[in-house]
């Protein structure tokens, strides 16, 4: 990819923001992606790994990415972070939770405003921070949350969101 600006940003219309779906999976590296000009993901192959649908309710899901710029060093790279939350700490969230915090994985987000994200395309994610609550009072929260962070080159790539169920498995 050429370091060259060779065009603008117009601005559109209003976004919205939040997450409507996340998926997640067992990382896999033997997985290979195309990707067409403006590096969206197009294809997928030798991908035998199942994405599972982690539902979320509204304003419990975020995907956040950061560029990491160290001009000493002269590198440069992506951090992205997903973040969920779960409610209802029973034995089979703390299971998941636990699941989630210990497996290298990839991760599958549609926002709000219809677009799908693939994390995990140059490395696995890995989970950096998380919580298991009851809470204290009665209004607070019983679950969990749990945030995974990929650190790669490109970030996120947008991915063709006909690959869903079809290259790249889901349950």
């Amino acid at each position: 990819m050429s370091c060259i600006i060779d065009n603008g940003y117009a601005l559109g219309c209003s976004s919205i923001g939040g997450v409507e779906k996340l998926y997640f999976g067992t990382y896999d590296a033997d997985a290979t992606f195309a990707l067409s000009a403006d590096n969206t993901i197009t294809g997928a192959t030798s991908f035998t790994n199942v994405a599972y649908l982690f539902e979320q309710d509204l304003e419990y899901a975020g995907l956040t990415q950061t560029g990491v710029y160290n001009r000493e060093n002269g590198t440069v790279h992506n951090e992205s972070n997903v973040s969920a939350k779960f409610i209802n700490l029973d034995a089979a969230l703390r299971n998941t939770l636990n699941a989630l915090s210990k497996a290298p994985l990839f991760a599958i987000v549609k926002s709000n405003a219809g677009n799908w994200y693939f994390l995990g395309l140059e490395s696995a994610g890995r989970a950096t921070e998380g919580a298991a609550t009851v809470g204290v009072s009665m209004g607070d929260m019983n679950g969990g949350t749990i945030t995974i962070q990929f650190k790669s080159i490109d970030g996120a790539y947008l991915i063709d969101s006909t690959l869903i169920g079809t290259d790249i498995p889901t349950s």
